[in-house]
């Protein structure tokens, strides 16, 4: 049997492909526009490096240089909106989207509100696309929201060569995010999907996403750049979600007590602290069971010694019946969309 392909049967199913007949200005994205304009970035570094240049472990060597949390907003009268990036490498997991790995996704807002308009629909490395093309030229704000799981190495944003264009520079409250996979986006499908992103859109904050997939370790040198962070931005909120990378009770009861006695500015920061979030697998596996519901008493325990607010994790999308997830694990944007809509509540 002869089967045709999908993006011939139906066209929306391809690539996104530019228009080549336009006359394009570019506004390349340099160190001073990410210093000046760049929202959910912690060190004012020059680069898109989430950190800085200090070693916390081998592998968030490579995490810190993923993109997650980061968006722009710029505001121009253009017909068309294009987008010419450059990453290390093209997607590369089997339960994730090439557009949440590696896609950039595009927003505008009608008065306090921020509606989605379009992604980048490719799995290449390297690429120049069309957002949007052939709308109004009414003045409008834009933001872009960048790859979850990928390192960007250059990116410019194409509009029509006489059509003003400027970055917006936002001062909003901020809440810095320290966590797993969970946190950093996996397995959103597209750019502003994770929680943390929803969470900033629904209330408003400049959200720096420190989260490092499978990597969260609440090491010592984490908590230097997080007080560094701290002290340069204006953060009021500050979230842990650092169980499900926390090897053992022992691990936790030694580490994060350290992070809470030397947290910088304490007395003047809301701290969050949330425990796994819900998991079928513990209706079956009576060893999971046992050790998550530890777990969450240790937690508990702790935050209430040093005077953390807790979030009881199952609670958060117990009402999705274990349908927030793509694995069990990592959310799908149901699961993200009810994190931040639950959050959102809480922190205040």
């Amino acid at each position: 049997m002869e089967l045709k392909d999908i993006k011939e049967i139906d066209k929306n199913m391809g690539e996104s492909k530019p228009c080549t007949d336009l006359a394009v200005k570019w506004y390349e994205v340099d160190g001073g526009i990410i210093n000046k304009y760049m929202l959910g970035k912690g060190l004012k570094n020059g680069s898109f490096n989430r950190l800085d240049d200090s070693f916390v472990s081998k592998n968030v060597e490579t995490l810190k240089w993923h993109t997650s949390g980061y968006n722009l907003e710029f505001k121009t009268r253009s017909s068309f909106i294009k987008i010419r990036a450059k990453l290390a490498d093209a997607a590369y997991m089997p339960h994730m989207t090439a557009v949440g790995t590696v896609g950039f996704s595009l927003y505008v807002q009608k008065g306090k509100k921020w509606y989605f308009l379009n992604s980048t629909k490719t799995n290449s490395p390297e690429y120049e696309l069309d957002l949007i093309s052939g709308v109004n030229r009414k003045e409008s704000k834009f933001r872009l929201y960048f790859p979850l799981y990928q390192a960007v190495l250059g990116l410019g944003i194409g509009v029509e060569n006489d059509a003003p264009f400027e970055f917006i520079e936002e001062e909003m409250d901020c809440l810095l995010v320290y966590g797993t996979s969970i946190s950093q986006g996996g397995c959103a499908t597209r750019p502003g999907m994770d929680y943390c992103s929803i969470l900033g859109r629904m209330k408003n904050w400049n959200v720096i996403n420190l989260g490092f997939s499978g990597s969260c370790k609440l090491e010592r040198e984490m908590l230097t750049i997080i007080n560094k962070i701290i002290e340069e931005r204006n953060v009021k909120y500050l979230l842990f979600e650092v169980e499900a990378n926390s090897p053992s009770y022992e691990h936790f009861k030694e580490r994060f007590p350290y992070f809470m006695e030397n947290l910088v500015n304490r007395e003047n920061i809301k701290v969050y602290l949330v425990s796994h979030f819900d998991e079928g697998l513990v209706l079956v596996d009576d060893n999971l069971k046992k050790f998550r519901k530890g777990f969450y008493k240790l937690q508990k325990e702790i935050a209430e010694k040093y005077g953390v607010t807790f979030i009881d994790g199952k609670k958060i999308i117990r009402r999705l019946g274990c349908e927030g997830s793509v694995d069990g694990v990592h959310l799908t944007d149901l699961g993200f969309w009810e994190v931040a809509r639950q959050l959102s509540k809480i922190i205040k």
